[in-house]
């Protein structure tokens, strides 16, 4: 499986970030209501953090898809998971709070 997918790099890596866009778009949409009875960073986290995330995870999917041995594919995945996990930590930091 895992040679199929390197040897479609493109059409897998164009897809999933494509996919990832829109899952961003919907989030950017859609704002925990733990968001509203937050404030400073903590709801700047809330709002943004979910689609940061996805925008991340498409970036590095496209670039994956464009050339698939590139440098900045697996950072900006790290950064996507640290980014996930932020928003994570304060969602449930804000909700039992």
């Amino acid at each position: 499986m895992k040679s199929y997918i390197e040897k479609h790099h493109r059409v897998f890596g164009l897809t999933g970030g494509l996919i990832a866009f829109v899952v961003a778009f919907i989030y950017i949409k859609l704002i925990p209501e733990e968001a509203s009875e937050t404030g400073g960073a903590q709801a700047i986290i809330l709002i943004y953090g979910h689609s940061l995330c996805w925008i991340f995870l498409g970036v590095a999917s496209c670039l994956w898809g464009i050339k698939k041995s590139n440098r900045y594919s697996k950072p900006l995945a790290y950064m996507a998971l640290a980014t996930y996990v932020t928003f994570i930590g304060t969602l449930v930091i804000a909700k039992f709070t």
